[in-house]
């Protein structure tokens, strides 16, 4: 711990000395502050909310850097919400992959958790720059109402956590505050009697601008394509901001979201293959109690320009996800007659939460000819879990309940296995994971800032602690501390075109138990090496990113299909190609097109048979269109039409042992739009051939030629109509 306290001092040190030797000859200083104060809300106040932005030049400021995404030396894609909204998603979880090259979802819990890969592995979920992601579950997908932008951070992030796959985040920005008065009130209709209302109110509540607020809070009533599921939600989501004076604020943010639904993910089991069942079919029961999803979230902000060069920023978030029901799930293969889906009735309770706390500082400063953009802070963060699960309780109600595939019998009698008591006194799995780092990064400009060389260093100490696990084994806790480097460049070939390298390290703690050996698991350690070209276009009208890299991960966990023991593999190897495009590639045309070539394997590994295989859900390929178009003339001023399609080839089951051949995933959507700024319609045709198609798809629950087919099956097509009112 000493060596953690004597790093955080010397980067609050060092950051306090350089401000205080910022020059102010000549200059008043609260004039100073005050075009500070302009130049850093310009992002905040200047573009409508309405505003079609398919290209966004800069990241967010939760990302902590200020360098022009065409000149920083790492892959950054950003999602505009007008993209989401062209589009029609509704959750993170619908499909906003789709406009970032190689990103696709896991959809083993499509109506909660948004689990999203990349690179060949799951990447990380940041909320406004926070590490708010939890142990086994959570966080909640964010309802689209409440998102203001999407960051996909390819590769390590260590200058915002170095503590995720070193395939890369993503961020979630929900809205915040813009200070000028403005409303927007939007009711959507869609197939699967589909309603939702949603609000957006934003404003000042003095006239100085000294207090100001958002507040994004949508209700949905929400039938699946699936008999007997839906999805019902409330998300609450205010923002209160107080800017103490012209250089600096404090803001307050909270979300609520509640859901309700029959089971959270939508797994279909099949005696004949995948896509062998009607898209309707479910192993669910209209008997069953619903699950109860909540989600409670709080942010609080303390931002200070210490000068003109100097900013100092404080952030914690607290979020806590409780998650009870009871769901069926396929324990067994009946090989004498396949057509029985044998059922179990397991009840599920867990409670897990997350405290981060990110104190900062960040700005500028020269030394003769070099320009620096310095970045030192401290991340604190403590994760804890907390279940009951009867799948792993062997005093639970065993019995199975059949469910003929070709002849199903719904409403029937089973005991749903509810446990009662406190949680603590019942659980079956109680873990914890935290972790302490310090960090220093500084972006050095030569040649008149055409060269700039990014060096970064980040110590953690981090402890994982294990108090139960179902095989009551392995119990106890786990030190670590690594130093992670970060080495990366980027040069300026043109004012428009640049080229960067990256080097990258990655240390992750990992909850839970070897439960072939009893140990905890090691921490998962990374190392990326890429290098791309970035190009802006028509003065900047829209940009190309082509990348390519090579991923080492060690110790990646994994489960056994026939066993469900988990362990760890010695190493994976991901390489691959990456191309975005994005923004107004001629008038009125907005585009997004991606590709992703993804080759991802098991390189090193004590079992020889897993050698060579694929990681779990790797796709090969993925491309991706979307085009909007702003029709012209003053007949249809107003009008937009839009289209696209997605496309996902060679792709792997979930698990490495079973080598599946699935077949590719293709859809292609459509749409029409009309606004006039006050009054907007938008309706749109997901899946318009009506293609049947399933993805997270295994044998179970025995091995790789012999068992039920698994997968969950996307929606056939479907319409949705959004009417907008803005005031």
């Amino acid at each position: 711990m000493t060596k953690f306290l004597m790093l955080a001092g010397m980067i609050l040190t060092s950051g306090s000395i350089a401000a205080q030797s910022v020059p102010h000859a000549g200059k008043d200083t609260a004039s100073i502050f005050k075009d500070t104060t302009k130049h850093y809300l310009k992002e905040v106040t200047v573009n409508s909310r309405y505003y079609k932005r398919y290209k966004t030049d800069k990241a967010s400021v939760s990302l902590k850097v200020n360098t022009p995404l065409l000149k920083l030396s790492q892959n950054i894609q950003e999602i505009d919400q007008s993209i989401i909204a062209d589009q029609q998603a509704i959750t993170l979880n619908e499909s906003v992959t789709r406009n970032v090259s190689g990103a696709f979802r896991n959809n083993n819990a499509d109506m909660y958790t948004p689990y999203v890969n990349m690179r060949g592995a799951q990447i990380t979920p940041l909320r406004n720059g926070m590490d708010i992601s939890m142990i086994y579950a959570g966080p909640s997908a964010e309802d689209a109402a409440i998102i203001g932008r999407v960051e996909f951070v390819k590769g390590p992030s260590s200058f915002i956590n170095g503590l995720f796959d070193p395939a890369g985040t993503f961020n979630v920005l929900t809205k915040q505050p813009m200070g000028t008065r403005s409303n927007q009130v939007s009711f959507t209709a869609g197939s699967f009697n589909l309603y939702r209302l949603s609000t957006d109110l934003d404003g000042n509540l003095d006239q100085a601008g000294k207090w100001q607020y958002r507040l994004n809070a949508v209700g949905q009533k929400d039938q699946s394509f699936q008999k007997y599921n839906f999805n019902d939600k409330v998300t609450v989501d205010p923002v209160l901001r107080y800017n103490i004076n012209s250089h600096s604020f404090i803001s307050a943010e909270y979300i609520f979201q509640s859901q309700r639904f029959q089971q959270y993910f939508a797994t279909v089991f099949a005696p004949d293959g995948f896509a062998s069942l009607p898209r309707d079919f479910t192993i669910n029961d209209p008997n069953k109690k619903p699950y109860q999803s909540t989600e409670n979230n709080g942010f609080l902000t303390y931002y200070n320009e210490l000068s003109e060069q100097w900013r100092f920023t404080v952030k914690t978030a607290y979020a806590k996800d409780h998650l009870e029901g009871t769901y069926f799930f396929v324990s067994r293969y009946n090989a004498a007659q396949p057509n029985l889906i044998m059922r179990r009735a397991s009840y599920e309770r867990l409670n897990t939460d997350v405290l981060a706390i990110q104190p900062y500082l960040s700005g500028e400063f020269a030394t003769g000819n070099l320009s620096h953009h310095f970045l030192g802070g401290i991340d604190i963060n403590r994760k804890r879990f907390i279940s009951y699960s009867g799948s792993n309780d062997p005093t639970a109600n065993q019995t199975l309940y059949p469910l003929d595939a070709y002849h199903p019998v719904y409403g029937i009698n089973f005991d749903p296995n509810v446990r009662t008591g406190n949680l603590s006194d019942i659980a079956t799995d109680q873990q914890s994971i935290s972790y302490q780092a310090a960090y220093m990064q500084d972006e050095i400009g030569m040649l008149n800032n055409k060269l700039r060389l990014t060096l970064g260093a980040r110590l953690t100490f981090a402890n994982a602690e294990v108090k139960k696990n179902p095989v009551k084994t392995g119990l106890g806790s786990t030190d670590n501390t690594a130093l992670t480097p970060k080495v990366g460049l980027s040069y300026s070939i043109t004012d428009d075109f640049a080229l960067y390298g990256l080097f990258d390290q990655t240390f992750t703690p990992q909850s839970g138990v070897n439960t072939t050996t009893g140990e905890a698991f090691k921490p998962l350690r990374g190392k990326n090496v890429e290098a791309g070209l970035k190009k802006d276009w028509v003065q900047g009208k829209w940009n190309t990113t082509i990348s390519v890299y090579r991923i080492i991960r060690d110790n990646i966990k994994v489960s056994d299909p026939s066993t469900n023991v988990q362990t760890q593999l010695g190493q994976t190897l991901s390489k691959g190609i990456e191309f975005d495009l994005k923004g107004e590639i001629a008038k009125g045309l907005n585009a997004v097109i991606n590709y992703a070539y993804t080759d991802s394997y098991i390189s090193k590994d004590d079992n020889l048979l897993r050698l060579g295989l694929a990681t779990p859900f790797r796709v090969k390929h993925i491309q991706n269109t979307w085009l909007n178009y702003q029709l012209p003339g003053k007949s249809l001023k107003g009008f937009s039409v839009s289209g696209g399609y997605q496309l996902q080839a060679n792709r792997a089951g979930r698990y490495e042992l079973q080598q599946l051949r699935l077949a590719p995933v293709f859809r292609v959507d459509g749409g029409l739009g009309w606004t006039n700024g006050r009054y907007s319609i938008n309706a749109i045709v997901n899946n318009i051939l009506n293609r049947y198609n399933y993805g997270s798809a295994w044998i179970a629950p025995s091995s790789a030629t012999v068992g039920t087919y698994a997968y969950v099956p996307y929606p056939p097509r479907e319409f949705r109509m959004n009417l907008g009112f803005n005031f």
